[in-house]
């Protein structure tokens, strides 16, 4: 299974499936997109430049993306958010080749730059909704006359963006062992990269301090090794 396998793999543009599957995830869960508009898509994507194994390995490596995005990215969402996404998960694993999915899931080195991009862009998705919520709290406004019916949106509102953070924190600090071999370093680059974006994009200091704060978070969540492995690494760019 390993050396073919992994050479199919090798031989697609896995950041370019990471950016595709994340952006067709967020659409989904966000109920934008159904899940078998989404799916359409993805396989008129593969058909179009990639031979019959690469689409099958394309496929996997993206049913692997929905397995590990979709506890970040529609936490804090209805209960119909994970449904639309296992709806889209069951058929990219319907469209992947077996062992190629099953190596994805064995072997953290395996499609690393699938698994690094993706990553990436989970946290620059996490730190564009931290940024929104906090434009929100400033320029958002809803008039609810009700105050029971406010305090409820308020606390509903406030719970989500709590589940939000703690999934983001959680995934952030999972990296080092989720990806012994290069998780301590991918941190540190996605905490670099991530910053650095927010930082240009957006100019409100609160923002940039909330950002920090999510990466803070996931910092203190890791075992101390973890933590002094993410010390040791130098981010690239910087």
């Amino acid at each position: 299974m390993g050396t073919d396998t992994g050479q199919t793999l090798q031989s697609v543009d896995q950041s370019a499936l990471a950016d595709e599957i994340v952006a067709a995830l967020v659409a989904v869960v966000a109920d934008a997109s159904a899940p078998e508009s989404a799916i359409g898509g993805l396989r008129n994507s593969r058909e179009t430049s990639l031979s019959r194994e690469q689409r099958a390995a394309a496929a996997a490596l993206q049913a692997y993306g929905v397995e590990c995005a979709t506890g970040v990215l529609a936490a804090g969402l209805e209960t119909d958010a994970q449904e639309r996404a296992a709806r889209l998960g069951a058929a990219l694993q319907e469209d992947s080749a077996e062992d190629a999915l099953a190596l994805l899931r064995s072997d953290p080195d395996a499609g690393a730059e699938f698994k690094s991009r993706l990553s990436l862009d989970i946290a620059a998705k996490c730190a564009e909704m931290i940024a929104a919520d906090i434009d929100r709290d400033k320029t958002g406004h809803f008039d609810i006359l009700d105050k029971e019916d406010a305090a409820v949106f308020e606390a509903r509102r406030e719970e989500h963006r709590k589940q939000r953070n703690a999934a983001a924190r959680d995934f952030l600090a999972s990296l080092p062992a989720r990806y012994p071999g290069f998780g301590a370093a991918l941190f540190a680059d996605i905490r670099h990269a991530v910053q650095r974006q927010v930082e240009e994009e957006h100019k409100r200091p609160d923002t940039h301090r909330a950002v920090a704060s999510m990466f803070d978070e996931a910092l203190a969540a890791m075992p101390d090794a973890q933590r002094d492995a993410v010390a040791r690494a130098r981010p690239k760019g910087s």
